[in-house]
């Protein structure tokens, strides 16, 4: 991940349970403009999300 701020949001995000993360995530990525960086970021961090809920 290479930005501090979608670092930071995800340490605050570990918080909750793991279905509120993800739709947290699904939630903020609908907000960002398509093309955009940060929309790409939270994506990559919604992946790493979901495919460590079906290691568990």
């Amino acid at each position: 991940m290479k930005n501090a701020a979608i670092k930071g949001m995800a340490d605050r995000l570990k918080r909750l349970p793991r279905r509120h993360r993800i739709a947290h995530l699904r939630a903020l990525i609908g907000l960002q403009p398509l093309g955009c960086g940060r929309r790409d970021e939270l994506s990559e961090l919604l992946r790493e999300e979901i495919t460590d809920t079906s290691i568990e």
